[in-house]
């Protein structure tokens, strides 16, 4: 493993939770980008991808360790860079910057009040509007109190790209893509649009390198 990689492996993720969910099921997830290190520019327009040996557990899910998944989604990433004026060499001694991504996804329940608990309850409890009125407890059978509440099954994913100086391994830019929506099978996002939203706010390339 070259230092490049050694350096890349000691960035924890501390809140990974990543696309590779989003991107394997559900065609509109609940999304957001976080760039933690943002960059107005970028040195030169070459770039070459460094590889991520899985460190989390959200990383080994076999959903992105899927190599075909893995090859679309890099490709997708490999489109929205060039959108922006980006050009990827194979030979990191040629490029202008390194480019590395991590992805990662996992299964959780979310607990939710009902939205039709109060459906059930007394009309006192339905008209009292002055804050004293519990959203969660309502009168069932008998009048005695009953929680409405509803589980559903999440899938939760993250997608995390950086890039860096080849020569000093500095973290130029990092952007985070995370969503989270209801486990379903069968169903696919567009991983161009997941690509295109985790890089938005990249700076465009510099003049290209000679």
């Amino acid at each position: 493993m070259n230092r490049l990689q050694s350096c890349l492996l000691c960035c924890a993720l501390a809140v990974f939770v990543a696309p590779g969910a989003p991107a394997l099921y559900a065609s509109e997830p609940e999304a957001s980008v976080e760039v933690s290190k943002p960059a107005t520019s970028l040195p030169g327009s070459r770039y070459a991808w460094v590889d991520m040996p899985p460190q989390l557990a959200a990383e080994f899910d076999q959903r992105v360790q899927d190599p075909k998944l893995r090859q679309r989604l890099q490709a997708s990433l490999d489109k929205a860079l060039a959108a922006k004026g980006y050009r990827r060499t194979d030979d990191l001694r040629q490029a202008d910057v390194a480019v590395a991504y991590r992805v990662g996804v996992r299964d959780t329940e979310e607990t939710l009040v009902r939205d039709s608990g109060l459906a059930s309850a007394n009309e006192a409890g339905v008209e009292c509007k002055a804050g004293g009125c519990s959203q969660i407890v309502t009168q069932g059978a008998n009048g005695v109190p009953s929680v409405r509440l509803d589980t559903k099954e999440m899938v939760e994913g993250g997608l995390l790209v950086e890039v860096l100086q080849p020569d000093d391994i500095r973290v130029l830019w990092r952007g985070l893509y995370r969503g989270s929506v209801r486990a379903r099978k069968g169903l696919s996002v567009n991983l161009d649009t997941v690509a295109t939203q985790t890089l938005a706010q990249l700076p465009k390339a510099s003049p290209a390198s000679p």
